[in-house]
């Protein structure tokens, strides 16, 4: 059930001052209407240009290179590139210099482990081809399934 407002009809003052303020409020509404309907667009007098007809920036009609498309999508091309090379934020000498010794390091550094694993493999296969070492393959491959999945176990909270 919708609850009614009732205004006591009492004192005359406060009557007066309540319509008052109603009527400055219509005021303001009838203004804001106003404002609204004088924000229209303005129409123009020609019409919109379509995407065909506009040209872009910086490309004149007067010179030979702009008449072939070819040569023109090339240089507009070349155009792109300048202009997003100079946007670029080149690295210092010193960070240069910092990221190359990182790079070149990591990169050593996993030669030197996959050599060592070739070596290790090598060897370890040729055992196994080896007529009275069967044994020693089968113990190795013990030993590195072990440490491999000790290793998982030891680091799979981490990863």
């Amino acid at each position: 059930m919708a609850r009614i407002r009732t205004r006591s009809l009492d004192s005359s003052g406060a009557n007066a001052q309540q319509k008052s303020a109603a009527v400055a409020d219509r005021r303001r509404l009838e203004e804001d209407e106003e404002l609204e309907e004088s924000e229209q667009p303005v129409r123009k007098d020609r019409p919109t240009p379509s995407a065909k007809e506009i040209k872009p920036r910086g490309m004149g009609t007067t010179g030979l290179v702009y008449r072939i498309p070819v040569v023109r999508s090339i240089f507009g091309y070349v155009r792109g590139v300048s202009t997003e090379m100079q946007k670029v934020t080149w690295p210092t000498r010193d960070e240069t210099s910092r990221l190359t010794a990182v790079v070149l390091g990591v990169t050593i550094f996993f030669a030197i482990a996959l050599g060592a694993m070739d070596v290790f493999l090598g060897w370890w296969f040729r055992k196994a081809f080896h007529v009275n070492s069967e044994t020693t393959f089968l113990v190795i491959g013990v030993l590195v399934a072990l440490a491999a999945s000790g290793t998982y176990f030891a680091l799979r909270d981490r990863i």
